[in-house]
């Protein structure tokens, strides 16, 4: 958690929450959306808090950092910011409100009740494309006419995912990507980390804030990333009768990814002995893997076609890359992204893994490739 001033990026978004704020109109639910890793979490973070602290900076609006509020916010024990998660596949009704033998509803307990720490409480509804019919139809009159003191903010990737009479009940909130010089700058000075450095993690996040400073603050990151580009090496000049192995190879890597990937949310279990999380995690292991491979071949594209290193995003491998660029032509390397993306589209259409990275590496060795 954060505030305002410590952001990076989107400044439109971040002054029409702060103007929102300063003028005590604020809507009962706010709608953010954008892209994992661009930094949804952390301007829902800046808002929840700012709009909670007692008090406030003005000109331009933010929070204290010194009350009560701020500080146990801070801590992450300001228990009127309430985060909710998904339960398993689906954020669930027994999440909001107290059902049979699930008296955990946060709403039920929450809602009817104003705040006596801060301002406002504030309800923070992560991944609500997951909502359940029921558990979104609920919450359609708390949306519509919210008590004074209360602040729902939902996440999602995107507003079209989003049960249209959810959506529409929301002020709605965009974060882009930041712009690469921008995102430079700020690892830089935020994460004292060296300029080339910095310019290859904003390259391979591709502007997006969490991601970058998530990978930078943490060595481990860059280990994983380490082993999936040594992995991605080997590929150019493999045959294809060791595509097979080289898949299995594959899977064992994407397993010993954990940084790049983030943790699994704290209220994410969902029934006792469920496999769900656990399958989202190797889903979203396996696509940290994919990705990273999609940047190597990008690489190679670029040196391929032009000699173009300026647009290498690996560039503390640019001799290493140029001579497997070598190995094949631009249509290759063009057709071999190819092949990744569309494995993404089918990993996350919850394509079976293991079939789906054998097809791939069979692929991306395909002698009539070269």
């Amino acid at each position: 958690m954060g505030r305002f001033a410590q952001l990076v990026g989107n400044e439109a978004a971040r002054r029409a929450l702060q103007d929102a704020l300063s003028t005590d109109s604020l809507p009962g639910g706010y709608l953010i959306t954008g892209a994992h890793g661009t930094g949804r979490a952390a301007i829902a973070s800046a808002l929840a808090i700012a709009s909670a602290c007692t008090n406030p900076l003005l000109q331009p609006f933010d929070s204290c950092d010194q009350c009560d509020s701020c500080i146990r916010a801070t801590k992450g024990t300001q228990p009127e910011l309430c985060h909710i998660y998904p339960a398993g596949e689906s954020i669930q009704i027994w999440q909001f409100w107290d059902r049979d033998n699930r008296p955990r509803g946060v709403l039920s307990h929450g809602l009817q009740f104003a705040p006596m720490v801060g301002r406002r409480r504030v309800f923070i509804i992560h991944d609500c494309e997951k909502l359940t019919d029921s558990a979104a139809n609920s919450l359609l009159k708390v949306l519509e006419e919210p008590p004074p003191y209360v602040l729902f903010i939902l996440i999602a990737v995107h507003a079209a995912r989003v049960l249209p009479t959810i959506a529409s009940r929301c002020r709605q909130i965009r974060v882009l990507p930041v712009a690469l010089p921008i995102l430079t700058a700020h690892l830089i000075d935020q994460c004292k980390i060296e300029p080339d450095r910095a310019g290859m993690l904003s390259a391979y996040c591709e502007g997006r804030v969490g991601q970058a400073l998530t990978i930078a603050r943490n060595s481990q990151a860059g280990q994983e990333i380490e082993a999936v580009l040594a992995f991605s090496q080997t590929l150019p000049s493999a045959r294809r009768v060791e595509a097979l192995r080289l898949a299995e190879q594959m899977r064992r890597l994407a397993t010993g990814l954990h940084v790049l990937v983030g943790e699994e949310a704290p209220d994410a279990a969902g029934e006792e002995g469920s496999e769900a999380p656990k399958e989202r995690a190797a889903r979203r292991q396996q696509a940290a893997v994919l990705e990273l491979m999609s940047v190597f071949y990008r690489d190679l594209l670029a040196i391929s076609v032009a000699k173009d290193t300026a647009r290498v995003v690996n560039s503390d491998k640019i001799e290493v890359l140029t001579a497997l660029a070598l190995r094949g032509t631009p249509v290759r390397w063009s057709a071999c992204i190819d092949c990744i993306m569309t494995a993404m589209r089918r990993l996350e259409a919850n394509a079976s893994v293991p079939l789906l990275t054998d097809v791939l590496t069979m692929k991306l060795l395909d002698e009539a490739l070269t």
